[in-house]
């Protein structure tokens, strides 16, 4: 792959991402960049000061195209609260899926860590939407007697791990997978099942009513 004309800074940051999408993080350069574009190794600082500032224009651009992602899959799902949020958590592990290099840049430790304003703008961006549509869903019957704060982190936490699990191939069951959306909406629907919203998560309402007379036993807590 090599550079012509046009815009420089956008052939970085395409490159990266193909970087990081078939090598990792870890293996990005400035210097590198510059060589498989054809420029010259200084070029890139015209536009990146070091590979951080690089990484987080990524992480923005990245952000912003998750955003855009995940609300086209909830205006897909209709009105429904549920059907909406069910339809954001599916939509999240597909774009960890389909665009691996913007989503490990978000996550990365050392882009959050340095993290600038413009970055920070769109993280809660993506926050605010999440907890915006859990206080739909939630509204509309899912999870009554639990926090937002609560569901919204069992949420978080199940598709990361999901997206986890399937990008990594170490873990992913690759092989024996042949229909991945089924699978995914399999997962999703032990978060939030549009056709069951009251399910809960709570240990002590679990407990209580397995209990005689609705009390509780502690050693069965975990």
């Amino acid at each position: 792959m090599t550079y012509h004309h046009g815009n420089l800074r956008k052939a970085l940051l395409d490159r990266a991402a193909a970087v990081i999408a078939e090598q990792g993080i870890e293996c990005l350069s400035l210097r590198a960049l510059a060589r498989d574009l054809g420029v010259s190794h200084a070029a890139p600082s015209r536009h990146f000061t070091d590979k951080a500032d690089l990484l987080r224009a990524l992480a923005t651009e990245g952000s912003d195209k998750f955003i855009a992602y995940v609300f086209a899959a909830a205006e897909a799902a209709g009105d429904n609260p549920l059907e909406r949020y069910a339809a954001m958590g599916k939509a999240y592990i597909r774009f960890s899926l389909e665009y691996p290099a913007y989503y490990r840049t978000i996550a990365h430790p050392e882009v959050v860590a340095h993290a600038d304003d413009e970055l920070k703008a769109s993280e809660k961006r993506r926050s605010l939407i999440i907890n915006d549509a859990a206080r739909a869903a939630q509204a509309a019957g899912w999870l009554p007697d639990e926090s937002i704060d609560d569901i919204v982190m069992f949420s978080i936490a199940t598709v990361r791990g999901v997206s986890a699990m399937l990008g990594d191939p170490l873990h992913s069951r690759q092989s024996e997978i042949r229909d991945y959306e089924a699978l995914i909406d399999r997962m999703v629907r032990l978060i939030i099942d549009p056709a069951a919203p009251q399910k809960s998560l709570n240990p002590a309402t679990r407990n209580d009513e397995k209990q005689p007379g609705g009390k509780n036993n502690e050693g069965d807590r975990m």
